[in-house]
């Protein structure tokens, strides 16, 4: 593990990156005959680091990785990364010619974004793939605009459409409307088709909605088939309190007994959220030991009394070795994807 002894504060992120190669290989193998994997390492990957992932993702395994913004894809290429970049977009004229001359396909996302997209194809080769709404409702081009969008590809010899795609609203719980939704997308594609379709998010992959040659997105299950991320800290302060001692601001909690009470430094400016406060548990030394009082800025408090134990420098394990994502969630009201990518960038991410 490099990095880790040029830390000053004993809090980071462990990234496991034989963990990030085994949840390739399982959605590999859930594919059908012909299909491929589109690596989705957006919002940094998730907060896991998306230049350090991409490079892990050989072209033999992923046909392509896709993020969110230009800037995401632009810092890619800046980093070596060769494979095919899709970027979902929307981007402005400017966007999309920047795109262009660093080897970025766009993804238009709607007929105001095609009609630039045919504008910069007027005088060079533009490959793009084209975003259908089948029921999503938020991004894409909707049945109503199809004649429109055929006529501005029609027109422009230079653009090249080389795939369509569509988004799932609820793939994860609602396998019917997913299959309306893939019955629409067929329904658009009696007027725009390409070679190359892709439909299936995460959701949709693990529960088997692909089709053979359909190439599938996948950003979440990379990350938590097998959990990749490890956030952890250590024992900064330990302290003995009377019975009835208030802790933190607010003084929301008071201690019911005489308490051991640890202090570690990590707070909601690190991502760990405020919603946590009397509402969470870390683990430590193989046993859970609850947070107590509201989480600071820097800081979090936990009662150890139970883990006679517990001496200063022990590592604290936020998220991770039974901490899940999916229970902070619960106690956040909130889903996993929030609870990894909000971890900020002042935690720093160790890679092994």
């Amino acid at each position: 593990m490099s990095g880790a002894s040029e830390l000053h504060r004993p809090t980071w992120a462990e990234v496991d990156t034989s963990a990030f190669s085994r949840n390739i290989d399982a959605v590999l193998r859930l594919l059908p005959s012909r299909s491929r994997l589109i690596a989705v390492l957006k919002a940094n990957a998730y907060g896991h680091g998306a230049i350090e992932l991409a490079r892990l993702c050989d072209p033999q395994r992923v046909a392509m990785i896709a993020v969110a913004l230009l800037e995401e894809a632009i810092a890619l290429r800046r980093a070596g990364i060769t494979l095919p970049i899709l970027v979902f977009g929307p981007l402005d004229e400017l966007g999309a010619i920047t795109a262009i001359d660093n080897d970025i396909t766009p993804g238009v996302p709607g007929l105001e974004e095609l009609e630039i997209a045919c504008a910069v194809a007027r005088d060079r080769d533009v490959h793009i793939h084209l975003k259908l709404d089948s029921g999503m409702g938020r991004m894409g081009v909707v049945e109503s605009e199809l004649r429109r969008a055929r006529e501005l590809i029609d027109a422009t010899p230079r653009l090249h459409v080389d795939a369509i795609y569509t988004h799932f609203a609820n793939a994860d719980e609602d396998e019917t409307f997913t299959h309306e939704q893939v019955w629409r997308f067929d329904e658009m594609r009696r007027v725009i088709d390409a070679p190359l379709h892709h439909l299936a998010n995460s959701a949709a992959t693990l529960r088997g909605i692909v089709r053979e040659g359909e190439y599938v997105r996948c950003g979440i299950a990379l990350f938590t088939i097998e959990p990749v991320l490890r956030w952890r800290t250590e024992i900064m302060r330990l302290k003995i309190l009377p019975k009835n001692h208030a802790i933190g601001y607010g003084t929301t909690f008071h201690t019911s007994r005489e308490s051991r009470i640890a202090t570690i430094p990590v707070g909601y400016a690190d991502g760990y959220s405020r919603k946590l406060s009397n509402n969470a548990e870390v683990m430590l030394r193989g046993v859970r030991a609850p947070v107590v009082g509201r989480v600071s800025m820097d800081l979090v408090t936990i009662d150890v009394t139970d883990i006679p134990n517990a001496q200063l420098g022990d590592e604290v394990i936020l998220l991770g070795d039974g901490i899940k994502a999916d229970e902070l969630a619960s106690r956040t009201d909130t889903i996993s994807y929030e609870v990894i990518c909000r971890i900020s960038p002042r935690v720093p991410r160790i890679y092994r």
